[in-house]
Parts: C-alpha cells; sequence; structure tokens
C-alpha cells in the first residue's frame, strides 16, 4: 500500500525502496499500524468508515484550537526510529501544504529536505488524522526507519543519546 502511494507521489521514488527496505522494516508490519491508528480514530468516531472526518472529528479538532493537535506521545525511553513523513501536495492545493507543514512544525517535526519531515517517537493516530482531515490520501507517505544518514543533528535536538 505504502509502496503504491510511493509511487504515485513520487515515481522516481520507487527505485530508492531496495536501497531503504532494510531501514524501514517490513512494509506489513508498519500498514497495520496505521490501519490500527485508524481503527482507533473511528472507534472514537473522529472519523467514518471512508477514512473522512466526522462532525464529532471536527469538533475536536475545533475544540484542540483551530489547528489539530493530537500530540505524539513521548515514551520514556527512544526505540531508536525515526518517523518519516513524505508528502507532495500539488500547487493548486498550496493551502493544504502550508497546513500540513504547519501542523506537522507544531508538532515537534523537523523538516530535513523539502516535504520531508522527521520525528523520533511514535505518531501513527496523528498521520492518519492529518491524512483524514487534509484529504492528502496516498499524497502523503508515513515511513519508519531504524537509521538516518548523518543523524547527530536530529538526535542533539531532539534530546537523544549521541551514539
Amino acid at each position: 500500500m505504502t509502496a503504491i502511494g510511493l509511487a504515485l507521489t513520487a515515481p522516481n521514488a520507487v527505485q530508492l525502496l531496495k536501497y531503504v527496505e532494510k531501514y524501514v522494516g517490513p512494509q506489513k508490519r508498519l500498514d497495520r499500524r496505521i490501519a490500527q491508528a485508524m481503527t482507533r480514530l473511528k472507534a472514537k468516531g473522529l472519523i467514518n468508515s471512508n477514512k473522512k472526518l466526522t462532525t464529532q472529528g471536527r469538533k475536536y479538532a475545533e475544540s484542540v484550537g483551530s489547528i489539530i493537535r493530537i500530540r505524539p506521545h513521548v515514551p520514556m525511553r527512544w526505540d531508536k526510529k525515526w518517523r518519516i513523513v513524505i508528502f507532495d501536495v500539488w500547487e493548486r492545493r498550496r493551502d493544504v501544504r502550508n497546513r500540513l507543514r504547519s501542523l506537522l512544525q507544531s508538532n515537534g517535526f523537523i523538516k530535513i529536505q523539502n516535504s520531508v519531515w522527521v520525528y523520533p517517537y511514535p505518531c501513527e493516530e496523528l498521520f492518519a488524522f492529518l491524512r483524514a482531515d487534509l484529504r492528502l490520501g496516498l499524497g502523503m507517505l508515513y515511513i519508519v526507519a531504524e537509521e538516518i544518514e548523518n543523524d547527530r543533528r536530529l538526535r542533539k535536538h531532539f534530546g537523544l543519546p549521541l551514539d
């Protein structure tokens, strides 16, 4: 599923999959975690079966402030995995793209390249909620990686061990 999304949003990036596969881990596990996050949001009544925000979901988003903030939980110990969000939003949806950037930044993500943001802690619910609220579908890709080249600056920013 994620590979298809990557192919649709960034066709040339599919070639990179064979190089990053050892860092990303089994795709089925990631897809399952995202599906579980969507199930939790659905169980809370925040999204419907079409993965769109419900009235309750909109009210919840508005009650947290005009910007959606489902803060990811920061665990006691870092699992040494990076959460990477890659997105490709068309120019005609610039307002959505700018809102997504703002939401990622306000939730603690760091931009490492244009349209590539990173965070060190689990945030599947935030990802699923943003995807549903902004109607991004396959235009947004979530990756869990065990390693990022030259991540010392990122580790320092997030206060993580520099080992």
